[in-house]
């Protein structure tokens, strides 16, 4: 049998796969979000960072990369939930302890994280990578003006709320989602998982941060 096959099949290989492509996606989200902060400098320096992006000539197979591990995460997890609760069977006899209520809670309320950041995602991508096409000059060059799409959507107080609100549920997601990683990857102990938890909480809150405070620059001040 193939080696990969093999490994794929198991709980064990399928779970090291979605902590892989977790923390994978939570280094493509860092990334993505210092890209936004460009939207401080104004529309030159965003239409100007966002036009070498789209000309690096691998950015197709980073996209493509992108798209697999995020399809493989969502694969994956969903079908390590339902080996799950078809083990258990339908008596919960795995009750968590009273101090486990409320990480017990955000577990079962995984399947609406996902269904939220994946409608999130598609929405994502039609308002901005298939959005309208506006040009702007830039060294006698015309481009994309993606900081004019973005400034008309965040002007929209029902996409600018959305939007906060599906950050939210990443960051729920953030805070079980990397110590779960961590965890399957065997980097979790006991003498750090205080350190562990205190740095995924400064990830998360640095990166819905910055993801928050340039949307509502330009809707309290564009």
């Amino acid at each position: 049998m193939n080696p990969l096959i093999d490994f794929l099949k198991k709980t064990v290989g399928q779970k090291i796969i979605v902590a892989v492509t977790g923390l994978g996606l939570c280094l493509f989200v860092l990334i993505h979000m210092l890209g936004n902060l460009f939207i401080f400098s104004g529309s030159e320096a965003y239409n100007s960072y966002a036009h070498q992006l789209h000309e690096f000539p691998l950015l197709i197979i980073f996209e493509l990369g992108l798209l697999l591990f995020f399809a493989g995460h969502i694969f994956l997890a969903v079908l390590l939930q339902i080996k799950n609760r078809t083990a258990k069977g339908s008596i919960p006899y795995n009750l968590p302890a009273k101090g486990e209520k409320g990480r017990s809670l955000v577990h079962r309320f995984i399947w609406f994280q996902a269904g939220v950041l994946l409608l999130f995602v598609i929405f994502h991508l039609k308002s901005f990578k298939f959005g309208p096409h506006y040009e702007i000059f830039l060294e006698g060059e015309a481009v994309r003006d993606i900081y004019q799409l973005v400034v008309e959507s965040f002007k929209n107080p029902f996409y600018t709320v959305g939007y906060s609100l599906a950050l939210f549920v990443l960051s729920i997601h953030l805070l079980r989602g990397i110590p779960a990683s961590l965890k399957s990857l065997g980097l979790s102990h006991s003498v750090y998982i205080s350190l562990t938890e205190k740095l995924t909480w400064l990830f998360t809150l640095v990166v819905i941060f910055g993801f928050l405070a340039p949307i509502w620059y330009i809707f309290i001040f564009l």
